[in-house]
């Protein structure tokens, strides 16, 4: 069992192994991580039997609240037991709070969603069974809802060890399986969206619309802020990006006409109902309606699938799209993706007039 120095650089280099390897820290030698073929996962060596206790899984659990679990069980806090009246809301209440400082909004919005929809246990948190968290995941049809519900339950209860719990519920349980989506619309079923988003109006079917014309995620449309718009040009800043990273995008004219025409009431452009900076999030209730368009069975996040899969048919290049979508590149890779700073500035405006031409083309039959 190999030893090296933890650090958050080091833990992130430790690469996927078919067969589980364990790396224990020089600085804590009873502190270690343990890599598997998708995982890693902090544990310790405690008791005379040097049994392995799991301390959560990474990034879920960062480096320094692992070593943090791994002092405290080291030095006898594994005795601790929840104090009587502990509630599951209780340290749900807890969690939020600790966390809401330290996700980024839309982290924190999700992972919030998930725990209050889901998670209605009003017992004792020491009493929330592995049975009841499926429970919870069996009523949730959507694949990738029940996938993001583990995912947020798994954090929550991580986080819990050993504050008020030795192990956690989720113990064995594995990530439910989720089917890739394909779903691409065509082009009648695209131009019959966008009319219907058009009869929607603002806010939510100018923000279909935007989905169509720039194939960004919908966190990111949802948010836009007035300040990332300069000119034809939009900033997508890293701390609202899903990749970390900043992306400058040009804007076609219709889009660019369509924002025009956005009031501007809020440093937002879709403020939800009541506040001045939180983006719009009636999506459910509004996507019923859009479905009266006669195009069902697609998600908004198929829009985008659409742009990327459109621009392919236009004869756009692999590498402009990506730029498009904010994707890290893949093709573009090793040291040339590192020295590689070119911005595909004019090939993306060039690409996104082909695109409109297109969608005006498919809108005006």
């Amino acid at each position: 069992m190999p030893n090296i120095t933890f650090t958050d650089l080091a833990i992130k280099a430790l690469k996927p192994s078919e067969k589980q390897v364990k790396y224990f820290d020089t600085k804590l030698p009873a502190f270690g991580v343990r890599i598997g073929k998708h995982r890693k996962t902090f544990i310790v060596m405690n008791g005379r039997d040097r049994k392995l206790h799991s301390l959560g899984q990474y990034p879920e659990v960062s480096l320094l609240e692992a070593r943090k679990k791994a002092m405290m069980l080291l030095a006898g806090a594994a005795t601790v037991v929840v104090p009587v009246g502990v509630t599951f809301p209780r340290v749900r209440a807890a969690f939020l709070e600790a966390r809401e400082r330290a996700l980024r909004p839309k982290s924190y919005a999700q992972i919030k969603r998930s725990l209050i929809k889901y998670c209605k246990w009003e017992k004792l948190l020491s009493e929330v069974t592995y049975y009841d968290i499926l429970e919870v995941l069996d009523g949730i049809e959507a694949p990738s809802e029940r996938a993001h519900t583990f995912k947020d339950i798994r954090t929550f209860f991580n986080w819990c060890i050993p504050r008020y719990i030795k192990s956690s519920p989720c113990l064995g349980m594995k990530m439910p399986k989720q089917k890739a989506r394909e779903r691409v619309l065509t082009d009648d079923e695209l131009s019959k969206v966008w009319h219907k988003a058009k009869a929607i109006g603002y806010q939510y079917g100018t923000i279909v619309q935007l989905l169509i014309l720039t194939g960004l995620r919908v966190g990111e449309i949802a948010g836009l802020e007035w300040d990332w718009i300069d000119g034809q040009w939009l900033t997508i800043p890293a701390r609202i990006a899903k990749n970390g990273r900043a992306s400058t995008i040009p804007l076609s004219k219709i889009a660019s006409d369509i924002i025009a025409e956005v009031p501007r009431i809020a440093p937002l452009l879709f403020p939800a109902r009541g506040y001045q900076n939180k983006g719009f999030g009636g999506f459910g209730k509004m996507k019923i309606e859009l479905d009266k368009c006669g195009v069902t069975g697609f998600t908004h996040h198929d829009l985008r699938r659409t742009f990327a899969t459109n621009m392919a048919r236009l004869g756009v290049r692999l590498e402009v799209t990506e730029k498009l979508l904010n994707h890290i590149s893949g093709s573009i890779s090793g040291v040339s993706a590192i020295y590689n700073r070119y911005s595909y500035s004019d090939e993306m405006r060039q690409a996104v007039g082909v695109h409109e031409a297109h969608l005006l083309q498919i809108i005006t039959k």
